[in-house]
């Protein structure tokens, strides 16, 4: 059966002869209207007493871990003094007087990397990710008082 003649486009379908024939589709008639509002009532029910269930179950808070400031800190001392001592190192390999270069490349990946576990730590957002705030405008003076 082709589009047309299942959306009763066709010149033989009759439109209302196709609605009639849709298996899918609910019908409300005066027999039923009972049966389909209990139906309905009962959820809506059973709706209620889950919603009442659940508002009685103890409240999950996250678990918030005090240390975490001080972690960070550590952290962010540890990750600087590696930045440092790979500075050192790339210095160096570069001044060496033959340089080997993969491993100075080794070196400035390592150093890219702590660079942006140091950028994380440190709260700092990527460049261009912040829109600059509008500046804003300064409050009018207040109007003189009133005139005699």
């Amino acid at each position: 059966m082709r589009w047309a003649e299942v959306r009763g486009h066709s010149q033989g379908i009759d439109r209302k002869d196709h609605v009639a024939d849709c298996v899918g589709m609910a019908r409300f008639t005066s027999a039923n209207a009972g049966e389909m509002a209990a139906r309905s009532h009962d959820a809506r029910r059973q709706r209620a007493i889950e919603i009442a269930e659940r508002a009685a179950w103890p409240q999950t808070t996250p678990q918030i871990i005090p240390e975490q400031p001080a972690y960070v800190a550590k952290r962010l001392a540890r990750v600087r003094e590696q930045l440092d001592l790979l500075d050192k190192q790339i210095e160096s390999l570069l001044s060496a007087d033959k340089v080997d270069y993969q491993a100075v490349e080794r070196a400035a990946r390592s150093s890219a990397s702590l660079a942006e576990q140091e950028r994380n730590l440190d709260g700092r957002p990527l460049p261009g990710s912040m829109r600059p705030r509008p500046e804003r405008r300064r409050a009018a003076p207040p109007p003189p008082g009133p005139l005699d």
